[in-house]
């Protein structure tokens, strides 16, 4: 086996991260610093507004958060819409069910997806019990320098390694 069939098919790091860069450049050029990523609290806030202004212009919470024409909706807009155009664009066809999860927990796509929403239900859990969330404090902090975004960057990759191998356990380096 050579090195080719050894690498995923995904996109170098070099590229990848001028890519990123690129999205938080514009996100930083065109709405500002993002300072919270809260984008619930924006699409609740546009739909209250809309029937009760008074009561979201009373509230502190809802002042400080921007609205659902701010960066935080178009972000997350344009992760779902680079997410599609990515998966439709890819040459490799991009599985559901990767093959370690297959492996381990066999190839229900309900077992998968059900799996996948817990996971993400325990950490947006997490973080809204923290009285944060990841992308607002990994990434827009990160990209600031903030030492609380890097040190929370570094606890989120310790983590997940540790989770990835209570998940899968062996059978990671066994599926190579």
């Amino acid at each position: 086996m050579d090195n080719n069939q050894l690498s995923p098919p995904y996109w170098k790091w070099v590229p990848a991260a001028f890519a990123l860069a690129g999205i938080i450049v514009f996100v930083f050029a065109t709405f500002g610093p993002p300072a919270s990523s809260s984008g619930f609290v924006a699409v609740l806030k546009g739909a209250i507004a809309t029937v009760a202004p008074d009561y979201v212009e009373a509230k502190a919470h809802y002042r400080m958060s921007a609205g659902p024409g701010g960066w935080v909706f178009a972000f997350v807009l344009g992760m779902a819409i680079g997410g599609f155009i990515a998966a439709r664009t890819f040459p490799a066809p991009v599985r559901d069910i990767p093959e370690i999860w297959e492996n381990r927990f066999g190839s229900s796509r309900v077992k998968r997806y059900a799996a996948a929403f817990a996971g993400g239900f325990v950490i947006l859990f997490a973080s809204r019990l923290a009285g944060g969330c990841t992308l607002g404090l990994f990434i827009s902090g990160s990209t600031q320098l903030a030492v609380s975004g890097l040190y929370f960057g570094v606890l989120i990759f310790v983590f997940a390694m540790l989770t990835a191998r209570f998940v899968y356990g062996r059978a990671g380096k066994e599926g190579q």
